[in-house]
C-alpha cells in the first residue's frame, strides 16, 4: 500500500468513505486531463486538499534528503496546492468520485473554508529540521500545513471526529507562526497536547497532556454506525439523502457524538428489555440541529406494514418536536424498535421552518413528553488527573 492509498484508507475511516474523495482526475477541456488533488475531503461547505509526498529512493547522506525535501515538499507539493486552488477558482464546478464510488460536482462558490495540507514521508536520515517545517505561507492562497505523514496519521487516529479534526487544523494554523515568532521548538505531539487541553499556545511540555488524555472510544464513538448508513436506506427516494444526516455529525464535536450515543444506548436498553422510555432531545447550537433518539413504545406493533407506518409516523412527530422544543431549523431522528431478536434503526432528517404551533404548545406542556432539559457546557476531551 503506498502513501496515496494509506491515506485515502485512514481518511475513509476519520470522515467516511461517503466525504473522502481520492479520484480527482477531471478534464476541463477535451485532450486535457487534470488532478484536482492527491485527496481531498469535501463535506458541507468545508474541504481540505492533500498534496503527498513519499520519498523513493532514499540515500544515506543527510544532505541529499534534505534537498529532496525542499524540491518535493516545499516548493513541487505547495504548488500543486496552488494548482488546486486555482483549479476550483477557474472551473464553475469538477466532477469527482469518493470512496463510495459517487460522484459530486465540487464548487468553489459552495466552499467557505478550505484546509491545505502537504502529507510527506520522509526518508531514515532527514534532517531533523526539516520536520520542524510546520508550514508554507503562499502568497496566493495563503497558510499550507506541512505534515510528516506519521503525524497525520496521529491526528486521525486520536481525534477521530471530523469537526475535531478540522478545528486541530485551525488552532495549528494559528499557533504554528506565532512558535516560529517566539522561537519556540515544539513536536506535534505538543500542539495536539495543547488542543486538546486548551492552552493558548503550545509548549514543550504540553505533550504532556497527550499522555493523559483518554480515548473513551466506547463512549463516544459513533464511527462505525453512521459510517454504515449506506447500507440501511429503504424508504427514501434520493440514494444519497442519508449524506445530509451523516453532514451533521461531521459538524459536531466529539461532545455531541458522546451526548448521542448516551442515549442511544439507554434506548436501546430499553428495547431490549421491552421497556417504555420517553424519547431523549439534544441541541448542539453551533449548527443549530437538534438530535431526537427514542425507543419506540413496546405496545406499539414495529413490524409489518402497520409497524412500519407506526415508525414513520413516530419517527417524524418525535423529531419535529424536538425541533420545536429546543427552537432548532434541523432536526436528525433515531427510532430505536424491535423485531424478534433484531434490532431495526429508523433515521430521518427534518429541515422546515418552524412557526407557532399552539397545538404543540399544549403537547409539550401537557404531556410530558421529553424530559425536562438544560443549557450547559460540556467538555470534549478527558484527561487523566497529573501523577
Amino acid at each position: 500500500m503506498n502513501l496515496e492509498e494509506y491515506i485515502a484508507h485512514f481518511n475513509s475511516l476519520a470522515f467516511w468513505k461517503e466525504f473522502t474523495f481520492a479520484q480527482n482526475k477531471f478534464s476541463p477541456r477535451p485532450g486535457t486531463e487534470l488532478e484536482l488533488a492527491d485527496n481531498l475531503v469535501w463535506f458541507g461547505d468545508y474541504a481540505c486538499v492533500l498534496q503527498l509526498k513519499a520519498r523513493e529512493n532514499e540515500t544515506e547522506d543527510p544532505e541529499a534528503e534534505r534537498s529532496w525535501f525542499r524540491k518535493k515538499v516545499l516548493n513541487k507539493a505547495t504548488s500543486q496546492v496552488r494548482d488546486t486552488i486555482r483549479y476550483l477558482d477557474e472551473n464553475k464546478h469538477i466532477r469527482i468520485t469518493n470512496e463510495r464510488g459517487h460522484s459530486f460536482d465540487i464548487k468553489r462558490a459552495g466552499l467557505n473554508e478550505i484546509t491545505k495540507v502537504v502529507v510527506f514521508l520522509g526518508g531514515r536520515v532527514l534532517p531533523q529540521e526539516c520536520y520542524q517545517e510546520r508550514y508554507h505561507i503562499s502568497r496566493s492562497v495563503g497558510f499550507i500545513h506541512i505534515v510528516a505523514a506519521d503525524d497525520y496519521l496521529g491526528i486521525l487516529e486520536k481525534l477521530r471526529v471530523p469537526e475535531d479534526i478540522c478545528r486541530y487544523f485551525s488552532y495549528r494554523e494559528k499557533v504554528a507562526p506565532e512558535l516560529r515568532r517566539a522561537g519556540v521548538v515544539v513536536d506535534e505531539s505538543d500542539i495536539m497536547g495543547a488542543f486538546i487541553s486548551e492552552e493558548d499556545l503550545p509548549t514543550p511540555q504540553s505533550r504532556e497532556s497527550l499522555r493523559r488524555f483518554i480515548q473513551d472510544l466506547d463512549s463516544f464513538d459513533l464511527s462505525r454506525l453512521i459510517g454504515n448508513l449506506h447500507n440501511h436506506i429503504q424508504r427514501s427516494s434520493d440514494p444519497y439523502d442519508y449524506y445530509s444526516i451523516m453532514l451533521e455529525f461531521a459538524r459536531v464535536p466529539r461532545s455531541v457524538w458522546r451526548q448521542v450515543k448516551i442515549r442511544f444506548m439507554k434506548s436501546l436498553e430499553a428495547v431490549r428489555a421491552k421497556e417504555f422510555t420517553r424519547p431523549f432531545r439534544l441541541k448542539f447550537p453551533g449548527t443549530d440541529c437538534a438530535f431526537m433518539i427514542a425507543p419506540l413504545d413496546p405496545e406499539i406493533p414495529a413490524i409489518g406494514p402497520e409497524g412500519e407506518k407506526a415508525r414513520v409516523m413516530g419517527l417524524q412527530n418525535f423529531t419535529y418536536a424536538a425541533m420545536y422544543d429546543t427552537k432548532a431549523s434541523k432536526g436528525v431522528g433515531i427510532l430505536i424498535s424491535r423485531d424478534g431478536e433484531f434490532i431495526q434503526i429508523d433515521w430521518s432528517l427534518m429541515n422546515v421552518p418552524l412557526e407557532s404551533d399552539p397545538e404543540m404548545d399544549e403537547r409539550l406542556a401537557s404531556s410530558n413528553l421529553f424530559r425536562p432539559a438544560e443549557q450547559k457546557m460540556v467538555d470534549s476531551f478527558f484527561l487523566k488527573s497529573p501523577e
